[in-house]
């Protein structure tokens, strides 16, 4: 999927929103894009949920086998 066309001044101006703590939906919308792909226009780290574990996914012992690895 390709980005919609945004010049350098839309794209100044969107990043200069960001560092002034604009909400990104907001900057999305004035870009006519995607929150997604206003992420992605303005190099901004993607959102992943962090997964979540469990008390068996620990392992105590994990460090000392990649001592050997290492």
């Amino acid at each position: 999927m390709s980005l919609p066309y945004r010049d350098a001044d839309q794209i100044a101006e969107a990043q200069e929103a960001v560092r002034n703590n604009i909400p990104l939906d907001r900057i999305a919308g004035h870009l006519r894009v995607s929150v997604d792909e206003a992420r992605r226009l303005l190099d901004l780290p993607s959102i992943r949920p962090i997964p979540e574990t469990t008390s068996d996914d620990f392992d105590l012992f994990a460090c000392d086998r990649l001592d050997g690895v290492l």
